[in-house]
């Protein structure tokens, strides 16, 4: 059925009026905006720049650095460009809501690609003080124009108090954040608030009534029947009938697994900021590897650099939770391991710009100069969460002790080709990668022991529980 028929009669309307206007204007500002700042002196600050920035250098702190590090992570690179959208996407489409799954998706794109032209077109520079890496132009700020279309389309697509304020707040302190990082001007941030919001409406304005019509059918339905209750009991929870003795087992693993991850990272840790212990291995491990260089190998080890790097690795990551959530048909699984991952990469990125390690000398690197930090490798850290949640979450609903012992065979043989390959690339200390196997465990142990407690049951607490439900 058209969802258009159930829309309201304002709805209907926003094609016509308003909306569309303000969400070009919106983004006529933005354009404006930009283009004042080039003519002016080919892009230098405004006096409210270089006020605002001076400012923030004043009251730097290294507990307000760990914070705008984390929404660095969280509003750019792989998290905001596949892993939160997929998420959201992923839920709307479980509600039954595609046309809102869709519109999300399109803003999201739409702001993506106009954020790069205005970039390339203005050709800003960036500020000089700068505490995190950063690519080409510096107007509009990219993290801050995600942020603003997010909040505007699930304000729109969830029209409640709540909703526009987290939506708010975190647009907010997402511009506070890149101004402090000095990743970016003031004003790159206001031209991006104006963008997101611009691009949000825009796109909104001629899917206005079919949203608002599926959203009304939603709210028509069965009380019950498609509530988030009943999303949530079909969807997001799991029972699996375990003997008291297999859960204590699942249990004692997720502890095991977490505690010596926990001691090893902290040894490694310990080593790499005192410059002695396990970082002897380092550069005699770096010789060793680079005495079996050849052609071949190299190709071979780049492509491995490529399979787990932050391009190929999201892309298999989005395709594998979406295929397993529809033809699973539960979205429970592959909403752990995309969280998890998440978890993995903010929690990376958070150590290695405290650490700020130096990576091997450039003239080592077989794929080009790469001048972020070293510790921990991104590349191992998302290859070992990776294929060991997946072994995990796929093979712990298996009874084939033969299929288990293979699966976790090969999640070990990836995890040592993606160790070898980057410390082999010259990308890499040893200490590094072994860095990352450590953090992986204690994720993989969290999301044991995570999944153990909210997805079993034991028989006795199903007998308790079907006579707690009898009259």
């Amino acid at each position: 059925m058209n969802p258009e028929v159930a829309a309201k009669p304002g709805a209907r309307r926003v094609t016509h009026w308003w909306p569309l206007v303000s969400g070009l204007l919106a983004l006529a500002l933005a354009f404006i905006l930009g283009a004042l700042i080039v003519v002016r002196d080919q892009g230098m600050p405004l006096s409210i720049d270089t006020e605002w920035m001076s400012e923030l250098i004043e009251n730097r702190a290294p507990v307000w650095q760990t914070l705008a590090l984390a929404m660095d992570t969280l509003g750019g690179g792989i998290v905001a460009t596949f892993i939160l959208p997929v998420l959201i996407a992923a839920t709307m489409l479980l509600a039954k809501r595609p046309w809102a799954a869709g519109y999300y998706l399109a803003a999201t794109v739409v702001t993506g690609g106009v954020v790069q032209l205005l970039k390339n077109l203005f050709g800003r520079a960036r500020p000089e003080n700068i505490l995190t890496n950063l690519d080409f132009g510096s107007f509009p700020s990219g993290h801050v124009a995600n942020a603003a279309t997010m909040a505007v389309v699930l304000g729109i697509l969830f029209p409640r108090a709540w909703v526009w304020a987290a939506g708010s707040i975190y647009t907010v302190v997402m511009m506070l954040s890149r101004t402090y990082l000095g990743a970016h001007w003031l004003t790159d941030t206001i031209g991006a608030l104006l963008l997101g919001i611009g691009v949000a409406v825009v796109i909104w304005a001629p899917l206005a009534a079919k949203l608002d019509g599926e959203h009304e059918f939603a709210l028509s339905r069965p009380p019950g029947r498609f509530s988030w209750s009943v999303l949530r009991d079909n969807f997001l929870v799991e029972k699996r009938m375990l003997e008291p003795a297999s859960r204590r087992r699942l249990y004692l693993a997720s502890i095991t697994l977490a505690g010596l991850g926990a001691v090893f990272f902290t040894v490694i840790l310990l080593s790499v900021l005192n410059k002695n212990g396990l970082t002897v291995i380092d550069e005699p491990v770096q010789s060793w590897l680079a005495t079996w260089r050849s052609p071949t190998l190299t190709a071979v080890m780049i492509g491995l650099a490529i399979l787990f790097g932050p391009i190929a690795l999201p892309i298999i990551l989005l395709v594998l939770t979406l295929a397993w959530g529809f033809l699973g048909k539960h979205a429970r699984l592959p909403l752990i391991l995309a969280t998890a991952m998440l978890a993995g990469v903010v929690l990376g990125q958070i150590i290695g710009h405290s650490v700020n390690r130096h990576r091997p000398p450039t003239d080592l690197m077989l794929f080009g100069p790469d001048p972020s930090f070293s510790f921990p490798s991104g590349h191992v850290l998302g290859a070992t969460d990776f294929v060991l949640l997946t072994a995990y979450l796929v093979f712990s609903r298996r009874r084939s002790i033969r299929g288990t012992v293979a699966g976790f065979a090969f999640a070990v043989l990836c995890i040592v080709a993606a160790i070898v390959s980057r410390v082999y690339l010259g990308y890499h200390w040893a200490t590094d990668a072994l860095a990352s196997v450590s953090l992986s465990l204690i994720i993989v142990g969290c999301v044991i022991a995570f999944d153990t407690w909210r997805s079993t049951r034991v028989p006795a607490e199903r007998h308790a529980l079907e006579e707690s439900r009898e009259p």
